[in-house]
Parts: C-alpha cells; sequence; structure tokens
C-alpha cells in the first residue's frame, strides 16, 4: 500500500468510525458537537467593481442537553479601491431547546428531498464576545483592535439525519480603537447558514 493510498483510507475509514451512522446526533445532543457557518460573497458593478466576502464558522460542545459552549469567528474582506480586512475570534455559548422525539410536527415538503426522516425546528439564543482586528487602507494601513459582541435567537431546521439549516436575527456592537480615536459601531444582522451535528467518537 502506498502512501497516497494509506491516506485515502485514512479519510475514509476515520469518518467512518468517528461518526457512526447510528450515533450521528442533531444540535443540542448531550455528549456532541455542533459545526455550522456561513459564507457571504458580493461583486458590484458600480465604480469600478467591488469585492465583499464574508466567512463566519462557529463550533459548540455540548456537556449537557440543550447547552452548547465553544467558539466563533469571523473574516470580513471588502475591495474597493482601498482594502478592510475584518478578523475576530472569541467565546460562544448558546442554549437550543431540544425537545423529545414527536414533540414538534414533522416537516412535509423538504424532508424528501433531504434523505432525512424529520425536519423539526430546533429554537436557539446565543452570544457571542470577540476579539476583533481591523485592518483598513483608509488609516494608513494601520491595525486598529478592540471588541465585537453579538447576541442573537434563531431556528435550526433539521436536514437529513445530522445536518441543519439554521437563520438568527440578532444585535450586534463593536468597539474599535485607532491610535488614540475610538469606534463604536452596532446594527441589527439576520443571517442563515448550514450545520452539521456528531457525537464525539468517546461518548459513552
Amino acid at each position: 500500500m502506498n502512501v497516497r493510498t494509506a491516506i485515502a483510507t485514512l479519510l475514509i475509514a476515520v469518518p467512518a468510525v468517528v461518526v457512526p451512522r447510528q450515533a450521528q446526533a442533531g444540535e443540542g445532543d448531550k455528549g456532541s458537537f455542533y459545526l455550522s457557518g456561513q459564507l457571504g460573497f458580493s461583486y458590484y458593478l458600480e465604480n469600478g467593481g467591488s469585492l465583499d466576502l464574508n466567512i463566519a464558522p462557529r463550533v459548540l460542545y455540548f456537556p449537557v442537553k440543550g447547552l452548547g459552549v465553544g467558539g466563533e469567528a469571523g473574516f470580513y474582506l471588502y475591495s474597493n479601491g482601498y482594502r478592510q480586512m475584518d478578523v475576530a475570534i472569541g467565546p460562544r455559548v448558546a442554549y437550543y431547546i431540544k425537545p423529545d422525539a414527536g414533540e414538534y410536527p414533522r416537516g412535509c415538503c423538504l424532508t424528501p428531498w433531504f434523505g432525512g426522516d424529520s425536519s423539526d425546528g430546533v429554537p436557539f439564543f446565543g452570544a457571542s464576545l470577540m476579539y476583533l482586528m481591523d485592518r483598513n487602507s483608509h488609516t494608513g494601513g494601520g491595525t486598529a483592535s478592540g471588541l465585537l459582541g453579538r447576541v442573537g435567537v434563531g431556528a435550526a431546521p433539521t436536514i437529513g439525519d445530522f445536518g441543519t439549516a439554521f437563520i438568527e436575527l440578532g444585535y450586534q456592537r463593536q468597539w474599535l480603537k485607532y491610535g488614540g480615536a475610538s469606534q463604536t459601531s452596532s446594527n441589527i444582522y439576520l443571517e442563515a447558514g448550514f450545520g452539521v451535528g456528531a457525537f464525539v467518537f468517546f461518548k459513552r
């Protein structure tokens, strides 16, 4: 067996062992991980064209049913004659209102397309506090730093056996310091993304 074959075998075998089909779990189950995120991309045609890219992954571990602790990161890039880049990372806590089987009505429309037997919605609320770094050519290429806080509520309908599509409505506020000057801003956001949940392989 050559090196490429060995690597390919590991890439196939390890997920099959770590996340066996009968042990797959959705978000909110005790002893499970939940990985989710969103990706946004825009290209503006006016003024010679500009690029807007946003990536925001999250990971949570549920030590008890419904309560998740973990982290969130964010990467934002804007380019239009000048360039702005933001990077944020920090802890996140969330609570998923995880019903017992049968408490919520089963979905009827999306389920057949995604191969699962339910599309239950799991309501949640969460909060994140991240360290924020901003680099902007308008400020001479210097780097500013500060904090980014987010609180939101949403729902995560199940897709298939262990996937979800989430939507979240929330409030965001950031504080940045440029040299001796400080800047604050806030906004209400509505975002959507996808996620996947699985039991850890050492779960008893």
